[in-house]
C-alpha cells in the first residue's frame, strides 16, 4: 500500500510538474535546466534529517542531557510541563517547518546560482523542482501503510511551498532591479512556507494529541488532523490553479 501511494504521489507531482514547464512563454526552459533541481531535490529529505537530529542533540544537550557509553540519549517527545498544541508546534518546526524549508531553500538557490533563471516563471520552477525531488524521497522514506493514504491529498505541498518561496524570491528580485522595495516578497517568500508547514504538520505528522493517554486528547487531535488535511488541500489545489494562470505574467518578468 505505501508503495503505490509513492508512486501515485511521484506520478501526480509528475505531470503537475510537466504541465507547468510547458506553460512557460515564448518557449519552456531546457531539460537539464528543469530536471537538475528535481535530481538535487531528492537528497533534501536526507540532509534536513541530519539538521533535525543535529538540533534535537543541541536541544537535549541545553535541557541537561547527556550523551552516554550505551548511545545517543534520545530527547524525550516533549517536555512533562508543556501542553499538546506547544508540543506539537515545536516538534513540527523543528522537525519539518523550520529545517525542510531551509534545506530546500538552499538547494534552490545553488540551482537559482547555477542556471541563472531569466524571468520570475523560471525562478519559481528552480524552487518547485526541488520541491518535487524532495517529495519522490520523503514518499518512499516515510510513506506506509493508512499513513501513505494520509499523506496522499498533500501530494504537491512541497511543489506549492516551493511555489510560495519561488514566486515571492523571484518578485523580490525584480522588484529590487525596478527600483522597488522587496521587502515584502522576500518575508513572505520566507516566512510563509515555514508557518503553513509547522502548522500542517504540527497536525498531521506531530500531533501529540493523536499520541495521548486521554481520549478527549486523542479525539481532539484526530478533528485537528483532519481540518489540517482538508484546509491545506484546499489551498493546494488554490495555489496550484492561481500559479497556471500567472504563467505568462511570470514569464514576461525578466529577470537580470
Amino acid at each position: 500500500m505505501g508503495m503505490l501511494s509513492s508512486v501515485i504521489s511521484f506520478a501526480l507531482c509528475a505531470f503537475v510538474y510537466v504541465r507547468m514547464l510547458k506553460r512557460e512563454v515564448p518557449e519552456p526552459m531546457s531539460k537539464k535546466q528543469a530536471w537538475v533541481p528535481v535530481a538535487v531535490g531528492v537528497i533534501g529529505p536526507i540532509i534536513s534529517t541530519l539538521v533535525a537530529v543535529g538540533l534535537g542533540m543541541l536541544i537535549f544537550k541545553l535541557r541537561g542531557g547527556e550523551l552516554t557509553q550505551a548511545g545517543i540519549s534520545v530527547q524525550p517527545t516533549q517536555p512533562e510541563d508543556m501542553n499538546l498544541v506547544a508540543a506539537s508546534l515545536l516538534r513540527a518546526f523543528r522537525n519539518a517547518g523550520f529545517t525542510e524549508e531551509l534545506v530546500k531553500l538552499l538547494l534552490a538557490l545553488l540551482m537559482v546560482k547555477i542556471f541563472k533563471p531569466k524571468n520570475v516563471y523560471e525562478y519559481a520552477l528552480a524552487f518547485i523542482g526541488i520541491g518535487f525531488g524532495f517529495t519522490a524521497l520523503e514518499e518512499i522514506l516515510y510513506g506506509g501503510g493508512v499513513r501513505s493514504l494520509i499523506r496522499l491529498p498533500g501530494f504537491a505541498m512541497h511543489m506549492v511551498f516551493g511555489i510560495i518561496m519561488g514566486v515571492n524570491l523571484g518578485l523580490a528580485r525584480y522588484e529590487k532591479q525596478q527600483g522597488g522595495r522587496p521587502g515584502k516578497y522576500i518575508l513572505c517568500g520566507l516566512l510563509v512556507p515555514v508557518l503553513w508547514h509547522t502548522l500542517y504538520d504540527a497536525g498531521t505528522a506531530f500531533n501529540a494529541g493523536l499520541d495521548a493517554a486521554d481520549e478527549n486528547a486523542q479525539s481532539a487531535g484526530l478533528i485537528i488532523g483532519v481540518l489540517s488535511i482538508i484546509v491545506s488541500t484546499v489551498l493546494e489545489f488554490v495555489l496550484l490553479i492561481k500559479f497556471k494562470k500567472k504563467a505568462v505574467t511570470y514569464s514576461e518578468m525578466e529577470l537580470k
